[in-house]
């Protein structure tokens, strides 16, 4: 969604369409400025403050308030090919499987995420299918436009499209395309766990929790990862699950107040089922549901230098409305 804020999105990670060719957010930063808790403003890069630098790259705002990004740029489109295609959610099963396989030899310049969801009851989709069971694939190619069907097509070899949307567009009109599926306003929590396969017990738990969805507008998601994320050393920065190729995200979006209950608790019901998978674990900072997961699980081995760093810069814990990394206790 183009209204996420940056510092945010780099702080904890920063996944979208051009991870796996150019990493997360946060591996294109070259410095940052911090206001501390000390009420200092301090310039963090690999030459100074190189601690700081560290920890800010995956560890949120535990360590202060981060005013300005510096970042490496990269030059895309300005057009590229799209892919936003919709099949039944009877063929959840062969469409996923057909992404699983794709994943396999996947181009660094190609991303896609999958998603279960119900078909928006809007024009661009046929009246029939509105409020059905959906399976859905957005992603971008940056390559020629022309090789976009060599890339993409088995998506299409399975099974019949209720609706494509694919095509070539503007890059920055693929960044805001679902804006108006996030408004202002809207309910939400959300939740991720990393997976070391896209296994069939994933894909029949995003099945079963798509058709149990309290609200028509949450989706089951799943990302596709690695690359150019996975090419970095897991303790390069704080950011520590690199070497996960997917993440499964438990997205409840809804209207009312009075569902808040149903929704945050369908979350909830699908994440346990998720997590007893032997090929889960982790946690992702951005989806962190209402933090009350753990840090550790966030940051494995990381988590003891990341303490390290708080302890230095925020020995009384003032930054602590994320997930936390608590100081370690004066005088310990």
């Amino acid at each position: 969604m183009s209204e996420t804020g940056v510092a945010g999105l780099t702080l904890n990670g920063g996944y979208g369409h051009l991870s796996r060719k150019y990493g997360l957010a946060l591996d294109n930063l070259l410095s940052v400025d911090v206001v501390t808790a000390d009420g200092e403003l301090r310039h963090a890069s690999a030459d100074e403050n190189a601690d700081l630098f560290w920890a800010v790259r995956g560890g949120g705002g535990n360590f202060g308030v981060v005013t300005s990004l510096e970042y490496t740029l990269h030059e895309v489109g300005p057009d590229v090919y799209a892919l936003f295609v919709w099949f039944h959610g009877d063929d959840t099963a062969v469409a996923l499987d057909a992404f699983r396989e794709w994943t396999e030899t996947a181009p660094r310049d190609a991303s896609v995420l999958a998603f279960t969801a119900h078909v928006p009851d809007i024009a661009e989709f046929p009246e029939k299918s509105w409020g059905e069971p959906a399976i859905a694939f957005l992603g971008s190619y940056l390559g020629d436009p022309d090789d976009a069907e060599d890339i993409f097509g088995s998506f299409r070899a399975r099974a019949t499209p209720i609706t494509d949307l694919s095509g070539v567009m503007a890059y920055a009109d693929l960044q805001s395309m679902l804006d108006e599926d996030y408004p202002d306003g809207l309910r939400y929590y959300w939740k991720s766990i990393f997976l070391e396969e896209l296994t069939d017990d994933v894909i029949d738990l995003m099945t079963r929790y798509n058709e149990l969805a309290p609200s028509a507008l949450s989706t089951v998601d799943v990302w596709h990862l690695g690359d150019a994320v996975a090419d970095v050393p897991q303790d390069a920065t704080a950011f520590w699950h690199r070497d996960k190729p997917y993440m499964l995200n438990f997205e409840a979006n809804w209207e009312d107040a009075d569902d808040d209950g149903a929704n945050v608790e369908w979350v909830r019901e699908g994440f346990a089922e998720a997590q007893a998978l032997s090929i889960a674990s982790g946690r992702y900072g951005n989806f962190p549901g209402l933090n009350e997961d753990p840090a550790k699980l966030l940051y494995g081995e990381n988590y003891d230098r990341l303490v390290d760093v708080k302890t230095k810069y925020d020995p009384n814990n003032l930054f602590q409305s994320n997930t936390n990394v608590p100081p370690r206790p004066t005088g310990a």
